[in-house]
């Protein structure tokens, strides 16, 4: 099994069309139950919860989310330096838990949602996490994703505006 993610994106990534961001809002949507889930019944611990809101971010290159969800990381208990190795893509050092829950968020965010993970990332996420934690995963994935192209989108318009 693969032990790196992908490389992050080297431009923020955006919306290319309204119906775009309208298909996201909507994948969220049908995600919420999982994710009242995580923040209400915590069905992810906040130190996986974490390391998967960095590492999406980091693969959507949103700086802003990227730095925020870094001080949170810190903060529910993950280390400095599990944070570089997310940055870095270099999954190794994680817990084979946690390794599964990155490395199927960042895939999946890396494809937009638009085509399932490899199977082989897939079998490994199946291996380390139980059904319902995937869910969450993919949900805590998909509403962080979200938020990034959103932020993403909204700075690259704001840039383009006369004055």
């Amino acid at each position: 099994m693969t032990v790196t993610a992908a490389p992050p994106s080297p431009a923020p990534r955006t919306f290319g069309s309204p119906g775009e961001a309208l298909a996201d809002v909507a994948g969220v949507a049908r995600r919420v139950l999982p994710i009242a889930g995580v923040y209400l019944r915590g069905d992810l611990d906040p130190e996986l919860r974490e390391r998967v809101m960095v590492a999406v971010s980091q693969t959507n290159a949103c700086r802003g989310c990227s730095r925020v969800h870094k001080r949170w990381a810190i903060r529910t208990g993950v280390g400095a330096d599990e944070l570089e190795s997310i940055g870095l893509g270099d999954l190794a050092s994680l817990s084979p838990r946690s390794r599964a829950a990155v490395l199927y968020a960042t895939e999946a965010a890396e494809a937009r949602f638009r085509r399932p993970v490899p199977a082989e990332v897939a079998a490994y996420a199946g291996e380390h996490l139980t059904s319902g934690e995937l869910d969450a995963v993919d949900a805590i994935a998909r509403m962080i994703a979200l938020a990034n192209l959103s932020a993403s989108t909204t700075e690259e318009l704001l840039a383009k505006l006369p004055g």
